[in-house]
């Protein structure tokens, strides 16, 4: 079964989120690590996009740009309070946008990001897929049963 999506298409994505972090400066040389980021959005669709850009001091090479969680819940509670769970975690690069494609394992979820605590600075951009997602197999079918119908007509 083959997944056929339209990732080329700029008109087949949504930008959902788009904010810069700076890290609490603490003392001359100490900054309190930029917190972990929740996204306050609930996705439907399991194509994502994400971008992460940052300061990088003169003399530095970084690569890393932390890590994205998918969260969903798990409809448990402990303690009054609702459980949450990472499904999937992918690491993050710098300056490169990160395609993501999470398995179909619930309806919606959630998304957060956590970067490096040596980050002083963050920028963080996230699209969304809005365009046409199948799989091959199920598009035959569908023909298939599309053309079974008109023949019945």
């Amino acid at each position: 079964m083959a997944r056929v999506l339209q990732l080329n298409n700029a008109a087949n994505w949504e930008q959902v989120y788009n904010n810069s972090f700076t890290a609490v400066k603490l003392t001359d040389d100490r900054y309190a690590p930029i917190p972990e980021v929740v996204l306050p959005v609930l996705f439907e669709t399991h194509v994502i996009a994400a971008y992460i850009d940052t300061d990088v001091p003169e003399g530095r090479e970084w690569d890393y740009a932390g890590k994205l969680y998918q969260r969903y819940q798990l409809g448990l509670t402990i303690g009054g309070v609702p459980e949450a769970d990472n499904i999937a975690v992918r690491a993050m690069q710098l300056n490169r946008i990160k395609l993501v494609v999470f398995p179909k394992l619930t309806p919606n979820y959630a998304v957060a990001f956590k970067f490096p605590k040596w980050f002083r600075t963050a920028s963080l951009t996230v699209w969304q897929y809005t365009g046409p997602d199948y799989d091959s197999v199920e598009s035959s079918l569908e023909r298939i049963e599309n053309l079974l119908n008109q023949d019945s007509s």
